[in-house]
């Protein structure tokens, strides 16, 4: 069975007393989850598949047991534990934490970026002035430095796996995420 929210009041509706929206069966989120609404959210769990074809903030943990596609930006405060067969992000997932989130081995995420509050700590580690501008300007930026960057020994492996991710973000989409949303689309 699939629960399908169409908008966030809906979604709100689903919190328990603790602020946590548990659904045992598949999650069908219809609209953005933004930061207005996420931040009311203290965690997400799903027994089945979550798909959201907007924006998802979550101001908690998202735990979902089966397969998580995500057609716009994904931006987790809390842990995220996705332990289902497929993990499809084709935004940006915003990743604010020194370990990386659980991920089946099967996973796509167009780009890892951090929040706009750690930018002082990139600025310092990446070397370069990323003071002013928006995510995109700051990417083209970096992205002209990633092969330099990433010869560089110093990065943590969560913060290599960031600007994979910027680096990867170029290439072509996989083939299986091309079927997965030719599936989505369709339906």
């Amino acid at each position: 069975m699939t629960t399908t929210v169409t908008t966030t009041e809906q979604l709100l509706a689903m919190r328990g007393k603790d602020g946590v929206i548990r659904v045992e069966d598949d999650l069908r989120i219809e609209c953005d989850v933004p930061w207005s609404a996420g931040k009311e959210i203290s965690g997400i769990e799903v027994d089945g598949n979550l798909d959201c074809s907007g924006y998802l903030y979550c101001s908690g943990y998202l735990d979902c047991r089966g397969n998580l596609y995500c057609r716009g930006y994904l931006d987790c405060r809390g842990n995220l534990d996705c332990s289902g067969k497929n993990f499809i992000c084709m935004g940006d997932l915003k990743w604010s934490h020194a370990a990386m989130p659980t991920l089946p081995e099967k996973n796509y995420i167009h780009r890892v970026l951090p929040p706009e509050w750690q930018r002082a700590y990139w600025q310092d580690r990446l070397g370069m002035d990323i003071s002013d501008g928006c995510y995109e300007e700051i990417c083209r930026k970096v992205a002209k430095q990633l092969i330099k960057l990433l010869r560089d020994e110093k990065w943590t492996p969560t913060e290599r796996w960031m600007l994979e991710t910027l680096r990867d973000s170029e290439k072509d989409l996989p083939d299986w995420v091309v079927e997965i949303r030719a599936e989505k689309e369709a339906a």
